[in-house]
């Protein structure tokens, strides 16, 4: 299985904590993201994670007890079983793919330097898939509708109504969509 296979069923990965996942296990969503566990817990859940109807994928980062090295990636694809993970780590990416598993690279961009970095730690380390945060960014609109008179258009990274209608509610005069299934769902009253 390839991320492009994954999200080509649904776009939507359901984000959530080892308490949540059989919630997220019987959600639309086309994955799941596990964050926010120990290694103790992931053990304990180890037959879910591995008989699980979706892809799982565990945030490495924000794991207690498991350290970010080659072994720790040997020991997740030999007792856990998850597909894949995620990490802000370039050599943790190549560690994981070694052991076969999928890897997701999340990145935070804050300006244009982190956008180039990005690019170059993404070739260097070939993730199979790029998690870039912020998506959306709607909280800052009132700050430019004080300052400037021009029309505030959002775009990027906008996958989901809910999502248009913050924008919007934030004071966005226009959200730009490259989703067509999204063009006629917002309510143009509103």
């Amino acid at each position: 299985m390839d991320m492009r296979t994954i999200v080509k069923k649904n776009p939507i990965i359901a984000a959530t904590e080892l308490d949540r996942l059989g919630e997220a296990i019987e959600s639309p969503a086309c994955a799941i993201l596990l964050m926010y566990s120990k290694l103790t817990r992931l053990m304990e859940e180890e037959q879910r994670i591995r008989d699980s109807s979706k892809p799982i994928f565990l945030h490495t980062d924000l794991m207690n007890g498991l350290s970010n090295d080659k072994e720790a990636f040997r020991f997740l694809s030999t007792y856990i079983k998850p597909t894949g993970i995620v990490t802000t780590k370039g050599p943790m990416i190549r560690a994981a793919k070694k052991e076969g598993m999928l890897t997701i690279q999340r990145v935070f961009l804050i300006d244009t330097t982190s956008l180039t970095s990005t690019i170059k730690n993404v070739l260097e380390n070939q993730p199979d898939a790029i998690e870039i945060m912020p998506g959306i960014a709607p909280s800052i609109v009132p700050v430019f509708k004080e300052q400037l008179k021009q029309p505030i258009i959002l775009g990027g990274l906008i996958w989901n109504q809910e999502q248009v209608l913050q924008a919007l509610e934030y004071g966005a005069d226009a959200v730009s969509l490259s989703r067509p299934e999204l063009w006629n769902h917002i309510d143009q009253g509103s």
